[in-house]
């Protein structure tokens, strides 16, 4: 099994690549139900119940590209936030890619900016449904 380097990563709004992301990270989780009844021993006793998966990526401000634009409209504009595509890249070398994709609402942006820095870029969503490997 191949190593990937974190340098072959990348994001994806729909089928556009976002602009100088330098990370990017895929928590995925499941409740464990407790169903602990009488008779149940001295142990507790759980059952498998919903997943849940968050993303978060960043990087630098690019304002001339359009993913960062896109992802930016779901808060600058009167509409209720719409669920994008995600896709989630971990080696972007050609017949090669491994990845993670799926629907997704964007539940935060913050941009930043320092006098001695570039200014910053990240991003937090909610999946929502099933998310696949590509």
């Amino acid at each position: 099994m191949a190593i990937d380097h974190g340098w072959d990563g990348s994001v994806m709004v729909g089928a556009t690549t976002v602009a100088k992301m330098t990370e990017w990270s895929l928590e995925m989780s499941a409740d464990a139900l407790e169903k602990t009844c009488f008779g149940s021993t001295f142990d507790r006793e759980y059952t498998p119940g919903m997943r849940s998966k968050t993303v978060s990526f960043s990087g630098y401000s690019e304002d001339t590209d359009a993913a960062q634009m896109a992802v930016l409209a779901e808060f600058t504009t009167a509409s209720l936030p719409a669920a994008v595509t995600l896709v989630l890249m971990t080696n972007n070398n050609v017949g090669t890619s491994a990845g993670f994709t799926g629907s997704a609402i964007i539940t935060g942006v913050t941009r930043g900016a320092a006098p001695d820095g570039l200014q910053t870029f990240s991003v937090n969503a909610q999946m929502t449904g099933l998310l696949s490997t590509v």
